[in-house]
């Protein structure tokens, strides 16, 4: 009886030291000192040499809706809500690209979730006054002088973006 419980605990030793070492090793990304969100939604940069104005955003497809306050977000030229293929869009139009990722990017990635609020900025939800309806965004790329704000997934505005781009 003593050669069975002894038997008993010498595997259930075993099996701990194995959990242990399996889990204490592990080189998943969870692991890692990154944001997993983050690298799961990246931002994307493109046409660095490019300016648009809201209007070219309208002319490839995204419906301007109105514009808002620029009030919080420091060197920022206008601000514009509107959809695109059924999903909130926010498009943010600085003087240049170098101007949209030095005044922009970091209000973007607080905006995002990608980073956490420094200031007291509301976190990139807007809150429409007429519907009192508050409207959040996943994620954002800078396009040329443009920082757009898509509202789940970079996937959503992507054709926009393209477009954009011819």
């Amino acid at each position: 009886m003593q050669n069975i419980k002894f038997l008993f605990l010498l595997v259930v030793l075993a099996a701990m030291a194995i959990t242990v070492v399996a889990c204490g090793s592990s080189s998943d990304s969870s692991t890692s000192d990154s944001d997993s969100d983050t690298d799961l939604n990246p931002v994307q940069i493109v046409y660095p040499e490019s300016v648009f104005t809201a209007d070219d955003v309208a002319a490839v497809g995204w419906k301007k809706s109105k514009e808002l306050s620029s009030e919080t977000l420091p060197g920022v030229n206008s601000v514009w809500y509107g959809f695109y293929q059924q999903r909130d869009v926010e498009v943010r139009v600085y003087e240049s690209h170098s101007e949209a990722i030095s005044s922009g990017q970091d209000l973007a990635d607080e905006h995002t979730g990608r980073r956490k609020p420094s200031t007291m900025i509301d976190s990139g939800a807007i809150t429409n006054a007429q519907t009192n309806t508050r409207t959040s965004y996943l994620s954002y790329a800078i396009v040329g002088n443009l920082i757009m704000l898509c509202e789940v997934k970079i996937e959503d505005c992507q054709d926009l973006i393209d477009n954009l781009g011819q």
